[in-house]
C-alpha cells in the first residue's frame, strides 16, 4: 500500500512508466532486495555516468532531457541506502555484467571501484558468476526479489522487458525466482573471490 503513494518519484512521472514508479515506491519500503543481473550492473549500483551511457544506449530514443531526468531517478534511488533502516542487499552478477565495457573504459574503472566500495558496506553482498559455470538458472534472464519486514506481505518478484515491466507476487511463482537464485547463490564466487575477480578486471582495463 506504502508503494502506492506518491514520493519523491511522483515528480518524474513524465518520464517513468507506471509500473516503474510502483516498484520504486515498493523499494523504498522492501526490507531486502535480492537481484541477479545477466547483462549489467543493477540500478541501485550504477554511477552515474554509467547509468548514463546505458540510458542513452537504451531502446527508447530519448532526448538529452529526458536522459538526464531517468539518471536522476536512478541515482536518487540509491538513496535508499542512507535510511537507518536501509534494506539488505544481495547482488549477484553474471560475470558478462562486469566485462561489457559502458561508457568506456574510464567509466568503467569508476563503477568497478563503486562496487567494491559498496562491498565494504554492511548489508551489501555482490558475488559474481564466471563464465566457466556454464550454464545456470539466470540464463533465463534477470530479476528482482523485494522482501517486506511486515508480516503476511508478500514478497514480489519484479523483471524487466523491451516492452515493459512485470512484476510477479503470487506466492508460488516467487518462490521459483527465491529458488533460482539460491542456486545462483551457491555456484557463484564468494564475496571475496569476487572482490579479485572486479579489481582483476579493472585492472585489464588500465
Amino acid at each position: 500500500r506504502d508503494g502506492r503513494q506518491h514520493g519523491w518519484w511522483y515528480s518524474y512521472r513524465d518520464v517513468l512508466p507506471g509500473r516503474y514508479e510502483f516498484f520504486i515506491g515498493l523499494e523504498e519500503e522492501t526490507a531486502s532486495i535480492r537481484t541477479f543481473e545477466q547483462a549489467v550492473v543493477p540500478g541501485l549500483l550504477q554511477t552515474e555516468d554509467y547509468a548514463r551511457a546505458l540510458v542513452r544506449g537504451g531502446p527508447l530514443e530519448l532526448d538529452p532531457d529526458e536522459v538526464e531526468r531517468l539518471v536522476e531517478v536512478r541515482v536518487t534511488r540509491q538513496q535508499v541506502f542512507s535510511k537507518p533502516d536501509r534494506p539488505q542487499l544481495w547482488v549477484i552478477l553474471d560475470e558478462g555484467a562486469i566485462r561489457r565495457i559502458v561508457g568506456g573504459p574510464t567509466v568503467m574503472r569508476a563503477q568497478f571501484q563503486h562496487l567494491m566500495a559498496m562491498t565494504e558496506q554492511g548489508k551489501t553482498t555482490i558475488q559474481v558468476v564466471p563464465y566457466s559455470v556454464g550454464a545456470h538458472p539466470g540464463t533465463a534472464g534477470s530479476f528482482t526479489i523485494l522482501g517486506f519486514a511486515e508480516p503476511g506481505e508478500i514478497d514480489v518478484v519484479y523483471i524487466e522487458t523491451v516492452g515493459g515491466s512485470v512484476s510477479v507476487d503470487k506466492a508460488e511463482e516467487v518462490r521459483h525466482y527465491a529458488t533460482a537464485f539460491d542456486h545462483l547463490r551457491a555456484v557463484a564466487l564468494s564475496p571475496g573471490d569476487t572482490r579479485v575477480m572486479l579489481l582483476a578486471v579493472s585492472e585489464e582495463l588500465t
